[in-house]
């Protein structure tokens, strides 16, 4: 590379201080473009994610002997990546922001009840004109044996597989985490979306050694970052 002529006198200072106020310039634009602590880059437009923390009210989900309930842990999660993705500019709304569920008084039957706390979520999502619909869950067998997060979407959504694989991308990038990939379901209220959906299965709160985990808010911030920039990723935000 060829240095430039130095000129000495009064205009090697003023030179200097115009190369100062250049490179002082070009540092604040770019604290001001990037941010200092943003997980994800800001998106250029707008878009809408509905975060539905599964189960809630009546339905604890999966409960633990330790009294761990899934419902809590999902509500938990769903705020952390609320949060991720609002310096980004996606709108993100909740279909619960507490433990609550949406059957009437009244109502019976298992089956019953749970399709209609499902059609209200789904509903709400149509309501706010979602871009993708992240349904937050965490798995539990009988055994206690199996590990890991799992994501799904529905077999007949080439979107939502977009979103599945690159939400479970990012999850198998945790340490110790297990390299499965994303897969194809026929569950309910991916089934019966408008718009994009997938159902996110953090980990398995009955392996003792994952619960342990799964409570910790460690933890809970490097999957909710996993999930927020898989999110990020279909927008083709980096």
């Amino acid at each position: 590379m060829r240095w430039p002529l130095i000129i000495p006198g009064k205009k090697l200072n003023a030179m200097a201080v115009v190369i100062v106020l250049v490179l002082m310039g070009s540092l604040i634009l770019s604290v001001f473009w990037h941010g200092s602590t943003a997980v994800i880059s800001r998106l250029s437009g707008h878009h809408v994610v509905v975060i539905d923390p599964g189960h809630g009210g009546y339905d604890p989900g999966a409960i633990t002997s330790q009294g761990i309930y899934e419902k809590n842990v999902n509500l938990q999660m769903a705020k952390k990546i609320r949060e991720l993705l609002k310096p980004a500019g996606i709108e993100v709304k909740l279909t619960r922001d507490e433990d609550e569920d949406y059957v009437p008084d009244g109502v019976r039957g298992k089956v019953t009840k749970k399709q209609i706390d499902l059609n209200h979520r789904i509903n709400l999502a149509a309501q706010a004109k979602a871009d993708l619909f992240v349904s937050i869950h965490l798995n539990a067998t009988e055994s206690g044996r199996n590990s890991g997060a799992e994501t799904f979407y529905h077999y007949k959504s080439g979107e939502g597989k977009k979103l599945a694989e690159g939400i479970q991308e990012e999850l198998i990038k945790i340490p110790g985490m297990n390299r499965r990939i994303a897969k194809p379901g026929d569950f309910y209220i991916i089934k019966n979306t408008s718009m994009p959906a997938v159902i996110v299965e953090l980990g398995y709160i009955s392996n003792p050694k994952e619960q342990k985990k799964l409570v910790q808010s460690w933890y809970q911030d490097q999957l909710a970052k996993a999930v927020a920039k898989g999110i990020a990723k279909y927008f083709g935000i980096p």
